[in-house]
């Protein structure tokens, strides 16, 4: 789907997001040691996706003062708490299984959260912009965007086991 200047950062963002998904994922399905995956997905959220979530609150903000949008910007400030709890509960979880569901859990959520957005509010946000106030987003979202860098030492999900090579 072709984004308009206005949110095409937050949607390549979103690419990355879910390639974390696919990840975690992968990682899972290939028995990775867990806290190896715990690891990759606190230091994704440390370094792309908190701020991610802060930009699109912040930004999206003023536009979701518009009633037709309220619902939509409300479920996803909604679902991003979900994931500040999710990532708060892992960064102090030391449980194996307990891990495992958190990412689990994280990995599914992430998706479904992302595919929302995508398909759901951001057209909406569009349609509702006005040209200056579309130009005038995506200004400041490009100024605000920085390549992630997702690679990892261990590129586990390309592994035929969980086993490092």
């Amino acid at each position: 789907m072709k984004r308009s200047y206005a949110l095409e950062t937050l949607s390549w963002e979103h690419h990355n997001g879910l390639v974390l998904s696919f990840r975690l994922e992968r990682g899972l399905q290939l028995g990775v040691e867990i806290n190896e995956l715990k690891k990759y997905l606190l230091h994704v959220w440390q370094s792309a996706l908190r701020f991610h979530f802060q930009v699109e609150e912040n930004y999206l903000f003023i536009e979701a003062c518009k009633e037709e949008l309220q619902d939509d910007f409300n479920r996803m400030c909604s679902e991003h708490q979900e994931f500040y709890s999710i990532i708060k509960s892992l960064k102090y979880c030391e449980d194996e299984k307990k891990i495992d569901q958190l990412i689990n859990n994280f990995y599914q959520k992430i998706k479904d959260h992302i595919r929302f957005e995508e398909r759901e509010f951001f057209p909406k946000v569009e349609k509702a912009l006005s040209k200056i106030d579309a130009r005038q987003l995506g200004q400041k979202l490009h100024d605000l965007h920085e390549p992630v860098d997702l690679s990892w030492p261990v590129e586990f999900w390309k592994q035929k086991d969980g086993k490092k090579p």
